[in-house]
């Protein structure tokens, strides 16, 4: 045991000489292994850069990075200002995203080169004007840039954080962090010049200040916009009327620019809280309001962002929530909005009344909610829980995009990872008002479903799955199907029997058609419907109108004219004139001759005389008035040309139209 132990002692200075050797080797190693490492990740970071988000793959599969601004163009594409991610994307009609610029590095470059080759930093708004060119607040680059056919440029900010240029050209003017975007429908351009406090206008190329004096604070409502104080402002709006809207995001209010520039509060009352629904706008409470939006109603949506709400004022100027229940995270796709969970908010974009999107930008999402006030995910993978879908789950609708009417079927497509789910899959309409088109059973995860019911038009589809035990509820990114409207059957419309029919007053004269379909049956009805008749008359035809499905079918169109009053008799000759009172004293000559008769006349009262004269003479007026068919005077003859229409309307609302003419004539 000693002789161990002196051994020990004697190999102490070379054993300690190797654990220091080794832990040399072993620092080495490590730092060798953490360079290695970290060269690999910057490599493989560097690569991803590189590439960029992905593109043509469904929105609800792509990851979204706090997506901030959101705008709609005419075509109804969407655009996202996907800030951490460095690009700006585009989400079509059927649900597809796109880079359209940015590669998704950091930094500034590309000017005068293609968008989807340059570098962004942090853009956080995003507008399109109508002919589809797309405006980027270049928020860390401190200018806005536009793509104008896929090519970007600077129209606006040095690059250096500043103030400055008012009056000026834009582009050698200096902004400071510019976060939202406004076209109004002149073209022009309005600027939410964050951290300058204000609001800025470019016209052409020559940029102004519309709203704020630049000094951080609230101050200046009933005066001139451009003397008021603003605070950090995030959002920007404008109106079909020219009116500015104003997130007055650290003033916890949105305020107005009237068309004169005079501002004043719209909504909130200066604290920072959540309160006021159903009541005007002006003393409701707000937290952190940021984007906003109007739709072609004058209504204004505002992204109150601390209270994980979307807020709407109306145009009568009260208050609503119509999305988010105020409590912070993940939950409630597939139901109401106003019951759904979201994470602060930052910018709504309204494509209708009642429809819209809005970025829940801590979620890292674009939801959207119809006139039903469903809420559902447009974009971004869905990564929260209780009730919205897991990482990996998606649904997609497929099938053809343009079907004939009264065919066609869309496919439901289901996926979670190795899962298979369980339920009914329903397809619904929410073109306007949510509607439901039909429903199908998930076989093997997948569901048809028959599009047969859809009117002719373009529809905006989405799936919805209600979720079982293992797979939450979820709903597809909308689907654009188009249904073209079947041909109208034509037809021919001839007049079977007399064309023409003489009646006198009072009386009814019948005309007799034919409607002959060509090429089979009618494959739409038609009504009938008569022009052309006689003051008083009506018209019956019976049958009253042709349906759908009809062969060869005749018609009749009875006409009853109207009993002729003195009104619509023909004004007498003036040569005939002279002949009343003639007749009625002809009546009397042989009366008058009776010696016995002219005795009585003498001995009558004058009076009674007077008016036994006057009977005796209407009756004789009357009596002959009434001779013979046209009376003894006869009505003039009047000849009247109806014209018989048959119309036929398809589902779609379009009409085939034939026309044929018979002669009245009225004695």
């Amino acid at each position: 045991m000693e002789n161990s132990l002196q051994v020990d002692k004697a190999l102490m200075p070379e054993m300690i000489g190797t654990c220091v050797l080794w832990q040399l080797r072993a620092k080495y190693l490590r730092a060798l292994t953490a360079i290695l490492v970290i060269g690999l990740a910057a490599g493989g970071f560097s690569a991803l850069a590189q590439s960029g988000p992905p593109n043509n793959v469904q929105a609800t599969a792509a990851a979204l990075a706090a997506p901030a601004q959101i705008a709609y163009d005419a075509a109804g594409n969407l655009y996202i200002a996907d800030l951490n991610n460095n690009v700006i994307r585009k989400v079509d009609l059927a649900g597809i995203v796109t880079t359209v610029a940015g590669t998704g590095e950091q930094g500034f470059a590309g000017d005068g080169g293609a968008a989807t080759s340059a570098q962004l930093d942090s853009p956080a708004g995003v507008a399109v004007n109508a002919v589809g060119d797309i405006y980027i607040a270049d928020t860390h680059n401190q200018r806005i840039r536009k793509v104008s056919s896929g090519t970007i440029t600077t129209i606006a900010g040095t690059g250096v954080a500043g103030f400055s240029g008012d009056s000026g050209a834009a582009a050698s003017a200096q902004l400071s962090n510019p976060t939202a975007l406004a076209l109004d429908s002149n073209g022009n351009l309005f600027i939410a010049d964050t951290n300058n406090h204000r609001i800025r206008k470019i016209s052409g190329t020559t940029i102004t200040t519309v709203a704020g004096n630049g000094e951080q604070g609230f101050s200046g409502d009933g005066a001139a916009a451009t003397a008021a104080g603003i605070d950090s402002p995030n959002g920007v709006a404008v109106d079909a009327a020219g009116k500015i809207y104003i997130g007055d995001t650290r003033n916890q209010r949105v305020r107005v620019v009237d068309t004169v520039g005079v501002i004043s509060t719209l909504a909130g009352n200066g604290s920072k809280a959540y309160g006021g629904d159903g009541g005007t706008a002006a003393g409701a409470s707000l937290a952190r309001p940021r984007g906003l939006s109007v739709d072609a109603q004058g209504n204004i949506y505002i992204a109150d962002s601390d209270n994980n709400r979307i807020r709407v004022v109306g145009t009568t100027g009260k208050i609503s929530t119509v999305a988010g229940n105020g409590s912070q995270g993940f939950a409630g796709d597939g139901g109401l909005a106003v019951n759904a969970i979201l994470d602060t908010p930052r910018a709504p974009a309204a494509q209708a009344p009642g429809v819209f999107a809005f970025s829940d930008t801590n979620n890292q999402l674009v939801r959207g909610v119809g006139t039903d006030g469903v809420i559902h995910t447009v974009g971004g993978q869905n990564l929260g829980t209780g009730g919205g879908q897991s990482f990996a789950e998606t649904l997609i609708l497929s099938g053809a995009s343009t079907v004939a009417f009264g065919s066609g079927s869309l496919t439901a497509t289901f996926s979670n990872a190795s899962q298979t789910a369980t339920g009914q899959v329903s397809l619904l309409d929410i073109t306007g008002n949510s509607t439901s088109v039909g429903s199908a059973t998930l076989t093997n995860n997948v569901a048809t479903i028959g599009t047969a019911a859809l009117l002719p038009g373009a529809h905006r589809l989405v799936a919805s799955y209600g979720g079982d035990t293992l797979n939450p509820p979820i709903t597809s990114s909308v689907f654009v199907l188009t249904v073209t409207p079947p041909p109208i059957n034509d037809f021919t419309l001839t007049v079977s029997g007399a064309a023409t029919q003489s009646v006198n007053p009072g009386q009814v004269a019948t005309f007799n058609f034919m409607l002959q379909p060509q090429g089979g049956v009618l494959n739409a009805p038609i009504t009938l419907t008569a022009s052309g008749l006689p003051a008083g008359a009506t018209a019956v035809f019976t049958p009253s109108g042709i349906p759908s499905g009809s062969a060869a079918t005749s018609f009749s169109l009875a006409i009853k004219t109207a009993v002729t009053n003195a009104a619509t008799v023909s004004p007498v000759s003036p040569l005939r004139a002279p002949l009343l009172p003639i007749s009625a004293a002809v009546f009397l000559l042989p009366l008058l001759r009776n010696k016995r008769v002219r005795a009585r006349f003498h001995r009558m009262p004058r009076t009674l005389l007077g008016v036994f004269f006057l009977l005796i003479m209407g009756a004789a007026t009357l009596g002959l008035a009434g001779c013979g068919s046209g009376g003894f005077f006869p009505q003039k003859t009047q000849n009247y040309t109806i014209t018989v229409t048959a119309t036929a309307t398809s589902a779609a609302n379009t009409t085939l139209q034939h026309t044929t003419s018979v002669l009245l004539v009225v004695q």
